[in-house]
């Protein structure tokens, strides 16, 4: 048979059957009582388990102090990640910032080239119908490269234009 340890005094016994949790009856009575009364346990020292578990004790802090290390490196290890983490960040936000005041810039710069372009589309029109009604009011015609251009551009001076009335 295997050898248990008792619950309540905690010495070695060897069992009579299998669901013995207690070396004798008089631990098994120790146990019920204080259940009864709510007590928590209070294990008695014998001098048969007290090598056994000073040995068990000090293997159990080599392991936990090891293990106590070796967290001690992997936490300096992921707050050095962090740190380095924490400081790319920090300059990618500071990059962002520029770039960001950089696309307003570009942005208000495509704005104001669109707006000139647009008053630059406006007045050769309008220098072109000057061309058109001066050219038809000598009677001298356009050369041909203007005559393609402005059909390019979808406007054609063989035909009058609606617009402002004439004075």
């Amino acid at each position: 048979m295997t050898s248990n340890v008792c619950e309540e005094c905690r010495s070695v016994f060897e069992p009579a059957r299998r669901s013995q949790r207690f070396c004798s009856t008089r631990c098994a009575n120790r146990s019920r009582s204080r259940r009864r009364r709510g007590a928590p346990a209070t294990a008695r020292g014998t001098s048969l388990s007290a090598p056994h578990l000073k040995a068990q004790l000090q293997a159990t802090k080599r392991r936990l102090e090891s293990e106590r290390s070796s967290c001690n490196r992997q936490r300096a290890m992921f707050q050095s990640k962090l740190r380095s983490q924490a400081s790319e960040i920090e300059r990618l936000a500071a990059e962002n910032s520029e770039q960001r005041q950089s696309i307003n810039l570009l942005q208000s710069e495509v704005a104001r080239l669109k707006r000139a372009q647009q008053i630059n589309v406006q007045d050769l029109a309008h220098i072109a119908a000057w061309l058109v009604s001066i050219s038809r009011a000598k009677g001298i015609a356009l050369d041909v490269r203007t005559l393609e251009i402005m059909r390019r551009r979808g406007w054609d001076p063989t035909r009058r234009q609606a617009g402002a009335p004439r004075p």
